[in-house]
């Protein structure tokens, strides 16, 4: 049976071995942390020190591990809820997943096969039948996850089910300088690692927007800078966007920088200052004197102790996920979030237009990220 995956990350299943970091005496040490895993001469390596020096590779390792092992805990519980529901209606497994979920999938209508066909036609099958065909199979496929995933969580919530598995988890610097936008004490605290000139970043700008719009009052957004070297204006950007929030115009200035990303230089970010009523002597002191390189710079540097060496890059409650997503992919980390805490999950709207599958195509035909 296809897996219904939590978070839809299709991950194989690793093994890590190596791990940690920490220098330390050559007497031999009582804790795992301490335990020696190199000599040099009379100086040593510990666990704890390859620990750091691993940390941003291990970020990402530890994060496959523990989806392949949350995957495998849910479908196994599901299996087994399964088994004992189809025996309480006296038929098998095999036939109350017809009943519940093959009977209960919707045909794909015309309007939505032409749609995928549209989109997707220089990826299909060459022949019209088949290339049809294709996409019915494939809206057919969705059709019947959705019911399982339906099926899955009435079942949990009967059985009262609960995941205690925790997932590893970084944990981001919110200074007094770091731009947030909503609540404080906000239960899902999404951060943004992102470059102004990244068009990955800009494209997943909207999405973000149906975030806050859909998680209404229960996300605290944090923007942090990550300029690559291939973007000659992104840091500059980034320190003309902080100098704004000096004033208290920092959103706005994000804004404008975004849907501007080829036309931006430096003499066109002085200009929005005024456009935006900054004080533009204040305004061009801080940007020339680059009053916040320190704070990008730092920034830069927690990206990538998270494994973060792309744009954009997103770290929720503590958790990783890279490049432009579609929205499915950040609901599903949401929704998990706020299952783990107890809050109830916020119905999900109906879908208003085929648009939104534009993100999702970006999203799957290129990696989502800029990398250095």
């Amino acid at each position: 049976m296809n897996k219904w995956i939590v978070s839809n990350m299709g991950i194989a299943l690793l093994i890590v071995a190596a791990v940690a970091c920490a220098q330390g005496p050559a007497a031999a040490p009582e804790s795992a942390a301490g335990k020696v895993v190199a000599r040099i001469g009379d100086e040593v390596i510990t666990e704890s020190q390859l620990e750091d020096m691993a940390k941003s590779a291990l970020v990402g390792l530890r994060q496959q591990v523990y989806e392949a092992k949350l995957n495998a805990l849910n479908q196994e519980i599901f299996n087994q809820l399964v088994a004992e529901a189809a025996a309480g209606e006296g038929i098998s497994a095999a036939e109350y997943l017809k009943k519940n979920v093959d009977d209960k999938a919707t045909a794909p209508t015309d309007a939505q096969i032409q749609q995928v066909l549209t989109q997707y036609r220089s990826r299909l099958a060459p022949d019209d039948d088949q290339a049809r065909q294709q996409v019915v199979d494939y809206l057919t496929q969705q059709a019947k996850l959705v019911q399982q995933e339906a099926l899955r969580k009435s079942l949990f919530a009967k059985a009262n089910v609960q995941i205690l598995l925790e997932p590893p988890r970084v944990m981001p610097t919110i200074g007094p300088g770091t731009p947030t936008k909503g609540p404080a004490d906000a239960p899902l605290v999404i951060v943004e690692y992102t470059d102004y000139q990244c068009p990955f970043c800009s494209r997943v700008q909207p999405t973000l927007e149906q975030i806050v719009e859909r998680y209404d009052g229960l996300v605290l957004q944090v923007f942090k800078n990550l300029p690559l070297p291939n973007h000659p204006q992104a840091r500059a950007a980034a320190l003309a966007a902080l100098c704004a929030g000096d004033q208290g115009k920092y959103w706005e200035y994000h804004d404008w920088l975004f849907a501007n990303q080829r036309s931006m230089n430096p003499d066109t970010m002085k200009a929005e200052a005024a456009e935006l009523g900054l004080d533009t002597e204040q305004f061009d002191t801080c940007f020339g004197q680059q009053v916040h390189a320190q704070q990008i710079a730092e920034d830069m540097a927690e990206a990538r102790s998270f494994g973060i060496n792309g744009t954009p890059g997103f770290v929720i409650n503590g958790r990783v996920l890279s490049g432009a997503q579609p929205l499915e992919a950040f609901e599903a980390l949401l929704d998990q979030e706020l299952e783990l805490k107890g809050i109830p999950v916020p119905e999900k709207p109906a879908p208003a237009t085929p648009e939104k599958s534009e993100s999702e195509e970006e999203a799957g035909s290129e990696s989502g990220t800029t990398s250095d």
